[in-house]
């Protein structure tokens, strides 16, 4: 009789057959345009192709891109850990091809392999959980339902900076859990924290603050039993990552920065607000600005040109992020809006409207796919859409977490077991920050995509204590 794989390589068989079969086979699926690709392409000299036609860019997807064969001034302009990426991927296909075009399945290859390697340990460290052979190949199952589920996979053939931010962070949370769970530290586990951390939080600008919270989970290492050349290491990456976080914040686009700034205002502070001219000068702000409320800064009919000396004098240098964040922090209605909305919009991983298809394929414009996207329709058409909820649900996490270190802590394994709970407080801080980054930084603005991050945190915690209950009652069951 043939040995049955263990659950951990079922696990990353599933995911790579349903992954390759979305990503690979026609009819191919990924993500249509929506005008983020252009500030990552252009850099990184690539176009869409000659023959397409503009119009259909929001749409249809396309797996085919152009080379620049002519200079381009704005050749590293984006700095951005989603260049790696792409320039990897398109050595590959260089190698593979030989012709003047880009297919951004090299790309999706690349992310999937990093998920694949994440899925992989993520399973090896929820086996530990239980006895049940069935358990465990049930749990190995689970995480390609979630972590495999369309909503994310097709964000790997795009240009969206999701595509690395999921892959690099989910690599990131097994492999520290590797480091913890393992009878030795190991240090490469370490390592490949610190690196999918740096690509994570490099993919997107918001997702730069991160590296605070690294390093303090890093840093927490120190009292740890560990030998001092391995913790030398390990406070050492930690300090990396926090001086990328603000090295990250002072290359931001100036552009980039400019409507972030009037969307903080507009669409954050002012907004739902019944008095608004109240609100802004508590901001610090003259209340004849508060004609733009609820307006955004690509109105093609606006009240003023966003970009107007009025405003750059008389708007945008009267507020800061710093003065923003206080005064959300002051105000507890504010507080309130700013997490009501937050956790609204936390159910989606699916940008809205974007198309899944190529056009050749046939599919109605901006068609979105139905294959293996059970548990984003689920998320996002069945389950409540409530802050009472996602209390709720932390609560039981708390409840869980309590009852593992306890669990340790019969074992005498205090330490680990604490550790593996800082872990989980961290992606739960790594949700919330984003949170507080989206909608201070940005406000409501595209504030699902915003969010994509805090969605991820919460199906991490989902997965890791859902697996948890499971084993305590099955264990109770047997």
């Amino acid at each position: 009789m043939k040995k049955i794989p263990k659950p951990s390589v079922i696990a990353v068989i599933l995911l790579i057959l349903i992954s390759g079969y979305a990503l690979f086979l026609e009819p191919l699926i990924g993500l249509a345009d929506n005008g983020d690709f252009y500030r990552i392409m252009a850099p990184n000299d690539l176009k869409h192709e000659e023959s397409r036609n503009k119009n259909d860019y929001f749409g249809y997807f396309n797996h085919k891109y152009d080379k620049l064969q002519y200079y381009n001034e704005l050749k590293g302009n984006i700095k951005s850990t989603h260049s790696i990426f792409i320039k990897i991927a398109m050595k590959v296909d260089d190698l593979v091809t030989h012709d003047k075009k880009f297919d951004i399945r090299f790309h999706g290859l690349l992310c999937l392999m990093v998920l694949a390697l994440a899925v992989y340990w993520m399973v090896e460290i929820v086996e530990k959980m239980t006895e049940s052979m069935k358990v465990k190949y049930f749990m190995g199952v689970m995480a390609v339902f979630i972590f495999g589920d369309i909503g994310y996979i097709s964000y790997f053939n795009s240009f969206f900076g999701e595509a690395i931010a999921y892959s690099c962070y989910l690599l990131s949370i097994a492999g520290l859990l590797k480091f913890i769970a393992e009878k030795e530290f190991r240090i490469k586990y370490v390592v490949v924290f610190s690196l999918a951390t740096f690509m994570f939080m490099g993919a997107k600008n918001q997702f730069a603050p991160n590296g605070i919270l690294a390093f303090v989970v890093l840093f927490v290492f120190i009292f740890f039993k560990i030998n001092r050349k391995k913790k030398i290491i390990i406070v050492t990456s930690g300090v990396v990552l926090l001086i990328s976080t603000l090295v990250m914040y002072a290359v931001i686009n100036d552009n980039i920065y400019l409507i972030n700034k009037y969307h903080m205002i507009t669409r954050g502070v002012m907004l739902f607000e019944p008095d608004v001219q109240e609100v802004t000068q508590e901001v610090g702000i003259n209340e004849q600005y508060a004609l733009l409320a609820g307006t955004i800064y690509f109105d093609g009919t606006p009240v003023v040109d966003p970009r107007d000396e009025v405003l750059l004098k008389g708007f945008y240098s009267q507020y800061n992020l710093a003065s923003v964040t206080l005064y959300y922090f002051k105000n507890p209605k504010a507080f309130e809006k700013m997490m009501r909305i937050g956790w609204k919009n936390s159910f989606t991983i699916r940008p809205e409207v974007v198309g899944n298809y190529e056009r050749n394929v046939g599919m109605e414009y901006a068609k979105r796919t139905n294959f293996f996207c059970l548990w984003s329709y689920l998320k996002e058409n069945h389950i409540p859409k409530s802050s009472g909820l996602i209390y709720m649900f932390l609560c039981i996490c708390a409840v869980l977490s309590i009852n593992r270190y306890l669990g340790h802590k019969r074992k005498n394994n205090a330490q680990r077991g604490m550790y593996m709970e800082i872990v989980m407080l961290y992606v739960f801080l790594t949700g919330l920050s984003q949170i507080f980054v989206s909608f201070i930084g940005a406000g409501d603005t595209d504030l699902r995509k915003h969010l994509f991050m805090n969605t991820l945190a919460l199906d991490i915690l989902f997965y890791f204590n859902f697996s948890n209950l499971i084993s305590i009652l099955f264990k109770k069951r047997g």
